[in-house]
């Protein structure tokens, strides 16, 4: 082994052992460097990119913006952000260095975002703040919002709750967020908390309970047609997430929860539960219906609160409906979560048992990768078909819903835009239906963490612009709040 070989195979080791993202970072860039990395960041040419109009982009923002032309800053600004937008959202841009993509791709948003702050503080005789707050609130509404899909996995899916701390120690959760099965619990204990009950939530996830999967005794699984105490999951979830609706959970947290659930009849479409949608069913009978397994757990009618009286009931959602694993038709409901919340952007986070031997080869790169995807594809089409076919033929029979959710499985998605994805370890598959020790916790959120750190420069990229006008309008409404105030005494004292 070569002296350059020998410090790479001890840099890979320490990558794969570091305890934080600065740590894992550090090691990255060393990591790049000695693989030429750092040295193609750099470099500006490259075919993915439209450098020189980049440049030039750049610089007539930084003299618009110096020179206080507002109108011409505003322009450039939106011909520059939506001409490199898709170039820009290229992976490939990341698959090169570890610790990011081109600097001229960090130079351009770093400009991107100083223009924009620039137009949101700066104050203009002719125009309220009322009035820019909703120019931002227009522009916002163009451009769209980062979602975060958490997918099924059964105790794999307790890696979310290492994804989502990653990113939350960063600043980069989003704050649409949509789970299935597994992915409803984390995505419902996420977003059944605000801010400093979330920072408690990940600095002790030991204290959250986790005594969800209880076995039924050979009778009893003979006598109810399923195998698993469905009360035990349903006590589990009202512990760590309480039984909040999606309304009430939207005024506390300020982040949107979205909830897939499947139907149990063929006619029925699957249901994204969500403040927009359904904002007073209950989200502990949601998430109980979208973990409802077929076989392992029985279908679950919805609850909603009873507010036709000001009480407080819960009275039966959809009565004559039963609902069941979110997964099955909706792990990653992207259509759906586009339309209701305008996201442009997915983050995924999959963990799927039965998925994950077929997708990892997808973010891979050279021939060999290349071989897997074609070869997968080829199965994927295949199995696709002969489901199509066995569904029509066997139209009428009792086994129907069982192939029509085996084609929904099939033919589903299971990657969006950023992928982080829960390494594939045949020897974990042994955990997957079992409660997780306090070891198994810290080994599943460190996982999460770890599949995280390597997408961090993507996900801050590509959500970046997002994000400032987040934050411009966080200030402008304050700005606007604070000039109504000074408004009303004058006000009173006329009438």
């Amino acid at each position: 082994m070569t002296g350059k070989a020998k410090i790479r195979k001890q840099l890979e080791q320490q990558l794969a052992e570091a305890l934080s993202f600065e740590q894992w970072y550090e090691v990255a860039q060393k990591l790049d460097e000695l693989d030429g990395g750092l040295r193609w960041r750099e470099e500006g040419e490259t075919r993915m990119l439209h450098e020189s109009l980049i440049r030039e982009h750049i610089r007539l923002m930084r003299q618009y913006r110096e020179r206080g032309r507002i109108a011409d800053l505003t322009q450039v600004l939106q011909e520059s952000l939506y001409r490199h937008l898709g170039e820009l959202s290229n992976p490939d841009l990341y698959g090169v260095a570890r610790t990011g993509t081109k600097l001229i791709v960090s130079e351009f948003l770093d400009e991107v975002r100083y223009s924009m702050n620039y137009l949101c503080d700066q104050r203009e005789p002719d125009v309220s703040a009322e009035q820019k707050l909703q120019m931002f609130r227009d522009a916002e509404k163009v451009f769209g919002h980062p979602a975060l899909m958490l997918s099924g996995g059964a105790a794999f899916g307790i890696y979310h709750v290492g994804v989502t701390r990653a990113l939350w120690r960063r600043g980069l959760l989003p704050e649409v967020i949509a789970g299935s099965s597994m992915g409803a619990i984390v995505a419902a204990s996420i977003c059944c908390r605000n801010d400093a009950e979330l920072q408690e939530f990940f600095e002790h996830p030991g204290r959250a309970h986790r005594d969800a999967l209880h076995w039924l005794s050979p009778a009893d699984m003979w006598r109810k047609g399923y195998v698993m105490d469905q009360d035990r999951l349903h006590h589990h979830i009202r512990v760590n997430i309480g039984n909040r609706s999606f309304r009430e959970a939207y005024e506390h947290s300020g982040r949107t929860l979205n909830i897939s659930v499947s139907p149990t009849r063929t006619r029925q479409k699957p249901r994204l539960l969500n403040e927009l949608a359904s904002p007073n069913v209950t989200i502990d009978s949601a998430v109980l219906a979208s973990c409802a397994v077929p076989g392992i757990f029985p279908p679950v009618t919805l609850k909603a609160r009873d507010r036709s009286e000001g009480g407080d009931d819960e009275i039966p959602y959809m009565p004559t409906e039963t609902w069941i694993d979110g997964s099955l038709h909706g792990d990653l409901p992207q259509m759906r979560l586009a339309r209701l919340h305008n996201v442009n952007k997915t983050i995924v986070s999959q963990a799927n048992p039965h998925v994950l031997p077929f997708i990892g080869h997808r973010f891979e790169q050279g021939y060999r990768a290349s071989l897997k995807q074609a070869a997968s594809s080829i199965v994927h089409a295949h199995v696709a078909s002969l489901l199509e076919l066995t569904r029509n033929t066997w139209s009428s029979s009792v086994v129907r819903p069982l192939i029509e959710q085996a084609h929904a499985m099939a033919t589903q998605t299971y990657i969006g835009d950023i992928n982080i994805q829960f390494p594939f370890q045949p020897s974990l598959y042994r955990k997957v239906l079992s409660n997780p020790t306090l070891e198994d916790l810290d080994m599943f959120l460190r996982i999460g963490e770890q599949a995280t750190w390597p997408k961090m420069a993507m996900i801050e990229d590509q959500t970046l612009v997002s994000r400032t006008f987040r934050e411009c309008i966080q200030r402008l409404k304050e700005r606007a709040g604070a000039e109504r105030q000074q408004v009303e005494p004058i006000d009173s004292r006329q009438v």
